[in-house]
């Protein structure tokens, strides 16, 4: 039996036990898997965490940390050199490697200073800054196209998927086109063919279904290679596609801040850094060196200091066509650039009118075409069943209900990828 002060010290312990228990248990579980959220995945959620995973950003950054932390050297003095040897040493004779017997012989100890000029330490510096750029706005596309490619998978598979959900919704009406069809038939009103053709239309829809089915697999096997954690988490709503977070007659305006041309800045930069460092090897550098050396006992010691300067005499062999080489560089970076412009001008602008007669489109299908495919193959059923119409009027609307749900559901992807590529183009978009 315990007493109460037995039990007020054994509680302390108690807490111990439970304390190392739950610390086992954060080793069992790992931590993402206890946090891991619940609920429909939205498409900026799924964006986040994306970005967040992604080993490309992660190799990027890495480069762009790197690049940064090679700014600073880049300007400096070289390191200083030290010097150390034996000048004059006698190989022959009586005093024959002798250190101390012959007064030429000096044990000398000294350090070498170079000086590179300042316009190209300068110019290093602008080069390795260049250099830190380019690798920033690569790191910055790489964002974008994340962002880009898991939104595409998302809408993609939400696509997909929302084809899924409206063929199945005309099961029952195949369904009733048999049994409407039967009844025709034991009423004398219709013949065996038409049994079977309503027969034939289930089963056909059936087939579509599955397709639409292994499209889901697919569309979730994708997706599952940027969130491998939640690739089999519901999808939320989808955002308005109709909205690009900015004006669409704006964005050719600013086709400079598409992130595909971010890099050509940077590379522009560079190369000009490239020709001013090659105009400043024309300069000659300059160094000093400071020895002191020692003789025998006998005499005294010496110091000396000199002064080095190398002489480009052949500049016209050697730096001349080095700066021509670089200037030639530039060109072409800017000749790329110009081109790169252009293609993503006339890319944009074809992306901008799939996107704009998207949505003109998706807003008729769904206030004009689906409704009135669906009344459609309903007054057709009704009238059929009621002895006024006949099978393949029927028939045939249903079978357009089927492929106006598929043509729909095309549309939404044509729609949300076009929406993908605008709204992901931009480098302004990683500020939202």
């Amino acid at each position: 039996m315990f007493s109460p002060g037995t039990f007020t010290q054994r509680r302390p312990v108690r807490r111990a036990i439970l304390r190392v228990a739950f610390a086992g248990a954060s080793i069992l579980f790992p931590t993402w898997l206890l946090a891991q959220p619940s609920g429909p995945l939205s498409l900026e959620e799924a964006v986040r965490i994306a970005e967040g995973q992604a080993p490309a950003i992660a190799a990027r950054r890495a480069a762009a940390d790197s690049a940064t932390q090679a700014i600073g050297p880049a300007g400096e003095l070289p390191d200083p050199e030290l010097i150390a040897g034996i000048d004059n040493l006698p190989v022959n004779k009586g005093d024959a490697f002798s250190l101390t017997d012959d007064f030429m012989t000096m044990r000398k100890v000294g350090v070498m200073q170079s000086f590179p000029r300042r316009e190209k330490r300068e110019a290093r510096t602008q080069r390795a800054q260049a250099a830190a750029d380019r690798e920033q706005a690569l790191l910055t596309n790489e964002r974008l196209a994340v962002r880009e490619g898991v939104a595409k998978a998302w809408i993609a598979r939400q696509a997909v998927e929302r084809r899924l959900e409206l063929l199945t919704s005309l099961r029952p009406r195949a369904q009733a086109q048999v049994g409407a069809a039967a009844a025709a038939l034991s009423a004398g009103r219709a013949s065996a063919a038409d049994g079977i053709a309503a027969e034939a239309t289930r089963v056909m829809l059936e087939d579509r279904i599955d397709q639409a089915q292994r499209e889901v697999d697919e569309a979730r096997a994708e997706f599952g290679r940027w969130l491998p954690e939640a690739r089999d988490r519901t999808l939320g709503e989808a955002p308005n596609f109709d909205d690009l977070g900015r004006n669409p007659d704006t964005l050719l305006a600013h086709i400079g801040e598409h992130r595909e041309l971010l890099a050509f800045d940077a590379a522009e930069h560079a190369a000009s850094s490239e020709v001013a460092l090659a105009r400043a090897e024309k300069k000659p550098d300059w160094s000093l060196e400071f020895d002191y050396a020692q003789r025998g006992p006998r005499y005294s010691n010496m110091i000396s200091l000199e002064l080095r300067v190398p002489l480009p005499l052949f500049a016209s062999r050697r730096q001349d066509p080095l700066i021509a080489s670089k200037q030639a560089a530039l060109m072409q970076v800017q000749a790329e650039r110009a081109d790169a412009v252009r293609m993503h001008s006339a890319e944009l602008t074809k992306t901008l009118a799939a996107w704009r007669s998207a949505v003109s489109r998706a807003q008729r299908y769904e206030k004009e075409l689906l409704p009135l495919g669906d009344a459609r193959a309903d007054a057709a059923l009704a009238a059929y069943r009621g002895g006024r119409g006949d099978a393949q009027a029927a028939l045939s609307a249903l079978d357009s209900a089927v492929e106006q749900r598929v043509a729909y559901t095309e549309l939404l992807n044509t729609l949300g990828q076009t929406w993908a590529t605008l709204r992901f183009a931009y480098a302004n978009h990683l500020e939202h």
